[in-house]
């Protein structure tokens, strides 16, 4: 079988459903590891990656960790020819935000009940890792023989909104390259051919504080307001013009600039204030940088007489985008279309994700596309429908055959 030819919907529909109660009972023993990413905490991950590794050698796959930080333990796993300079990759992370939902029982308890299965972290992005495991075990148990490799990332630290250095950037700083990549994050209704970026700043500033009391105050022979100051700067930073270019992934879309998002300054009310801060976002588009946000902010700022002002970075991740003739979108997008109703769009998301690492070092990743389901908030349980986790499991199976081909001569 060449390089894009497909394996029989049935088939996969065959082997799919035959694993798809041991992947609901894989799931469920992920969900139940407290994997929440809480600073400063040891072995985070440890306990998921035990039993990913496990259930991974169990299928005869080797899976080695690879640590940044000796707690911290990401898995490397690859299937196929070793020389093959062919290969795709799927990742993910086994770190999972703090819910803000219920209890820390009903959290790591997880429960079925009508085609959902409920727990903390079990649509971001278990229920992923559980689909890019059982995808490969129905590839293997219809022998297929790829002509590429197929890779498995699971990694630390990725759950949050900033880049670590522990994960996917420790991976690619040790060489890691692959031919293309998907990061499911949740939803099927769009193949996430990019996401915008983020870059987030503070600026202070600083005046000179007196009592308002003082005569030297009322003569204006001392002190000097760092809030109103700041009120100058916000006034000079209202009309943003930032220049940017027109992105395929995201029509009709432009850069976001908001400032303040957060301000603070001040000791009492009868007391000049010395000092204020305040925070920015900034939402990018493909091209743009923190560099040029920041020549621009210091642009607009360099006419204020007066004012002691100073400008910090917080983070930045850049937007990043796909093209739609890669391999990795166009064959996901081509199995996706034999197991959903409604063919899914190919645009950018919103959210940034860890998608950019990977793009920005030769690996095109898709920035989003899995399982569908509902993500907790202070009011709703986070839950995944698994008739959606089985039909996600389906695209993977075939997206991976025709990306790798097999080399076999029989067709089905």
């Amino acid at each position: 079988m060449k390089k894009g030819e497909k394996i029989s919907k049935s088939r996969i529909e065959k082997v799919v459903l035959a694993n798809f109660g041991a992947q609901v009972k894989f799931l469920r023993s992920i969900v139940a590891e407290n994997s929440i990413n809480v600073e400063g905490k040891k072995g985070i991950e440890a306990s998921v990656a035990r039993i990913v590794r496990r259930k991974l050698t169990d299928m005869g796959v080797v899976a080695k960790y690879l640590r940044a930080n000796k707690h911290r333990p990401n898995i490397l796993s690859s299937w196929g020819p070793v020389r093959s300079r062919k290969s795709v990759t799927l990742t993910g992370h086994m770190d999972i935000e703090e819910p803000l939902w219920g209890s820390r029982g009903d959290w790591f308890s997880p429960q079925v009940k009508e085609e959902r299965m409920y727990g903390a972290g079990v649509l971001d992005m278990k229920g992923s890792l559980s689909a890019y495991i059982f995808a490969l075990r129905a590839l293997m148990d219809l022998k297929m023989k790829p002509m590429g490799q197929l890779k498995l990332i699971f990694s630390v630290d990725g759950a949050g909104e900033k880049s670590s250095e522990l994960g996917l950037k420790f991976l690619v700083k040790k060489g890691f390259r692959s031919g293309g990549a998907l990061l499911a994050k949740p939803g099927l209704s769009k193949i996430a051919i990019g996401h915008r970026g983020g870059y987030r700043f503070c600026i202070k500033t600083r005046g000179e504080t007196v009592n308002t009391g003082r005569k030297v105050w009322e003569k204006g022979e001392k002190g000097r307001n760092a809030i109103a100051d700041m009120g100058l700067i916000m006034r000079k930073l209202a009309s943003f013009d930032l220049p940017y270019k027109p992105a395929k992934a995201f029509p009709s879309r432009v850069p976001v600039f908001t400032f303040p998002t957060k301000i603070s300054g001040g000791r009492a009310v009868n007391v000049v204030p010395d000092v204020c801060e305040a925070w920015g976002d900034v939402r990018l588009l493909p091209g743009n940088t923190d560099n040029q946000v920041r020549m621009w902010i210091e642009d607009k700022l360099s006419s204020l007489d007066g004012v002691d002002w100073e400008l910090s970075d917080l983070f930045y991740v850049p937007a990043m985008e796909v093209e739609r003739h890669e391999k990795i979108a166009h064959f996901l997008a081509a199995s996706a279309e034999m197991f959903l109703p409604v063919s899914p769009k190919l645009e950018g998301c919103g959210p940034w994700n860890e998608a950019w690492i990977l793009t920005c070092n030769d690996t095109p990743c898709i920035a989003g596309f899995g399982p569908e389901g509902q993500e907790g908030d202070e009011s709703n349980e986070e839950w995944i429908n698994l008739e959606s986790l089985k039909k996600f499991t389906m695209i993977l199976v075939q997206m991976i055959y025709m990306y790798l081909g097999d080399k076999r001569e029989r067709e089905f």
